[in-house]
């Protein structure tokens, strides 16, 4: 068959593709690289298409609890809500707010937070316009220990940071609060009927531990 004849014949589209073939061998050749090699190179994709599971492939770091500290990075107690929503952003607006003696209010709530390994929610109280109470209570009904471990953290760290503590151990729970300039700091463990342990810095009334 002359190949000159048969050529001419083909359709234009059949034309160009034998002639891209052959260009792209010819091109192989010269670069000492084998055609089906030439199409591999030619069809891979970029780097940044390339698997994620490339990129992935070290691990995140894991987010360990923040220290045990009196009151959350940037919050003081006497502070305004828009300072409060300044220091800790995440916090949302309780729509029923819990309401203690002395006019408190629990406006504004942050959760989740770890506090001595303890997972649970931080209630910040006002009383007019300033920030009077911060409030932390964690379930630990889930726990083999209903919380002891936890509450044994808390109150280390106040003995570390206040002094001695005024205890309360009786059968409803365990019970150790600070008093120191104008805050009162009490930490408190409660097994039944659900095991909670309660974390609490309020400004001081001048009253005596039994009515925190």
């Amino acid at each position: 068959m002359n190949l000159y004849r048969f050529i001419p014949a083909l359709p234009l589209t059949m034309h160009r593709h034998l002639w891209r073939s052959f260009q792209g061998a010819t091109l192989a050749c010269a670069l000492g690289i084998a055609p089906a090699q030439a199409q591999v190179r030619a069809t891979a994709p970029p780097p940044a298409q390339w698997p994620a599971t490339l990129a992935m492939a070290a691990p995140s770091p894991s987010h360990a609890p923040a220290p045990l500290q009196p009151l959350p990075a940037g919050v003081e107690l006497g502070m305004g809500a828009d300072a409060l929503r300044d220091a800790v952003p995440g916090a949302a607006r309780v729509p029923r707010p819990q309401r203690l003696a002395g006019g408190l209010a629990g406006l504004w709530r942050l959760e989740p937070v770890v506090i001595a390994g303890l997972s649970g929610a931080q209630t910040f109280f006002f009383s007019g316009r300033e920030l009077r109470r911060v409030e932390f209570v964690a379930d630990a009904s889930d726990l083999a220990d209903g919380g002891a471990a936890a509450f044994g953290a808390l109150l280390a760290f106040g003995r570390n940071t206040y002094g001695p503590e005024t205890a309360a151990n009786d059968p409803s729970g365990s019970y150790a609060a600070w008093t120191q300039g104008g805050l009162e700091v009490y930490a408190q463990r409660v097994p039944a009927p659900r095991a909670t342990v309660r974390w609490v810095i309020k400004q001081s009334e001048g009253k005596d531990a039994s009515e925190l």
